[in-house]
């Protein structure tokens, strides 16, 4: 862990409601981890999910 590029923990607390719609939101987006998808709305504001399906067909 000393050669990690993100070396500041944040630690949160949530309730029971807002911690299952943070994961309903995570498993949504496809992203790996609650990590990488709080980082991505962090840095970028909004987390998109665009569905292109009807577009591919």
């Amino acid at each position: 862990m000393a050669n990690r590029e993100r070396k500041n923990e944040l630690k949160i607390y949530l309730s029971d409601k807002e911690q299952y719609i943070l994961e309903q939101k995570v498993k949504i987006s496809g992203m790996q981890s609650k990590s990488t998808f709080l980082r991505r709305l962090i840095l970028y504001g909004f987390v998109y999910d665009i569905d292109y399906s009807e577009l591919r067909e």
